[in-house]
């Protein structure tokens, strides 16, 4: 009898000792969360693959070419496998890896820490990350509300929008409703407007900062954005030959309202604008330009594993046409969703002429593990 009181005394003494020790690691709070998530699509369109690929957008005057990189055959699409790890480091750093698996090859897709306990409410992140530029562009394309991107971000942005090493320092304002400032420093030539095509030693950089507020009216929530974008532009056609070449600058504005009716049902009206000038550094090879787009949806949650939504969207100056897309999506748990989305688009041009594109998607999405609850 005396034996078990010393062993269990002995036990309770080191556990103990073990809480209250400065010095002591234990590694089982360390085991980071993994979460897979695969995303797969029927698509079926009135026109063929190699017509998708032609086609361009308006936006650009037809001087770039398309960007797609969800959904992009007519038939079945394995979009990609996304593989995420978040994790403490220790006391002063998390640290966040997220890869994309597709038939095309693997993408470190992010790879970053962020500090956990910065004086006078500073955040700081480094590494390989999804800027917080505008209102979509942090998100991962299985919590958009639609299976596609809004045409001013591929085209302005590519759909990987704005995704590349750096380093971005935020803080979050004493204020009575929440605001946060924010400012990075990225690598530029990761798509889009800006560009593809730097020498190295040039060392070419986005400079980008943002001004986000959020507040509430009764049962609705309210986010208002303003974002900012400036760096230089090197873009290169397949067979090496230069499209353009300058200062590009992109200004965004967005706005969000959600109001919920009870502890699953809302409607969320959510609008974004964007506007960009590219600056030529020889105006005698190319021209400037001047070009602005936006999207603005209504998605209605309609209980806990239904939502529908309606989106319209297109450009403005020297650009014709929209496109509209109307979507239902069913979770059967919190761990997988389908989604059937059609979309009517007619703001493209093949061989000189507007050509209207009707698409119908039908997606599925699958998630396992741990995975991080999503921003608003």
């Amino acid at each position: 009898m005396k034996k078990i009181l010393v062993i269990t005394a002995l036990c309770a003494s080191l556990s103990l000792a073990g809480q209250n020790s400065s010095g002591s690691f234990d590694q089982s709070k360390f085991i980071p969360d993994i979460s897979l998530i695969i995303d797969m699509s029927y698509v079926n369109t009135n026109v063929t693959n190699d017509d998708l690929d032609n086609n361009e957008p308006t936006s650009n005057y037809g001087d770039y070419g398309t960007f797609k990189e969800f959904n992009t055959d007519n038939g079945f699409n394995l979009n990609y496998a996304e593989l995420a790890l978040h994790s403490n480091a220790d006391q002063a750093f998390e640290l966040d890896g997220v890869f994309h698996f597709n038939p095309e090859g693997v993408e470190v897709e992010e790879a970053y820490f962020t500090t956990k306990a910065l004086a006078y409410n500073l955040r700081a992140k480094g590494g390989k990350f999804k800027s917080d530029f505008g209102r979509l562009n942090n998100q991962h394309q299985h919590i958009w509300d639609f299976a596609d991107a809004p045409l001013v971000y591929n085209s302005f942005l590519s759909p990987e929008g704005l995704n590349a090493p750096g380093a971005q320092l935020q803080w979050l304002v004493p204020t009575p409703w929440y605001m946060k400032l924010g400012f990075e420093m990225l690598q530029s030539g990761n798509g889009g407007t800006y560009g593809n095509d730097f020498d190295k030693k040039d060392g070419e950089s986005l400079y980008i900062g943002y001004l986000k507020n959020s507040f509430d009216i009764n049962d609705a929530s309210v986010l208002l954005g303003l974002s900012y974008v400036n760096g230089t532009s090197n873009i290169i056609d397949e067979d090496g030959t230069s499209l353009y070449k300058g200062n590009s600058e992109i200004y965004g504005a967005d706005v969000s309202v959600k109001n919920y009716f009870d502890s699953y049902s809302y409607i969320n009206w959510q609008s974004e604008f964007l506007y960009r000038q590219m600056k030529s550094d020889d105006t005698t090879l190319y021209a400037d330009k001047e070009q602005s787009g936006y999207y603005t949806q209504l998605v209605y949650q309609v209980a806990e594993n239904y939502k529908t939504g309606l989106r319209y969207e297109g450009f403005l100056k020297k650009s014709n046409g929209a496109k509209i897309s109307v979507d239902a999506s069913y979770k059967t748990s919190e761990f997988a969703q389908l989604r059937l989305q059609y979309s009517h688009d007619d703001a493209f041009k093949q061989n000189g002429n507007y050509k209207a594109i009707n698409e119908i998607i039908f997606e599925l999405t699958f998630a396992i593990g741990a995975h991080g609850a999503h921003s608003f």
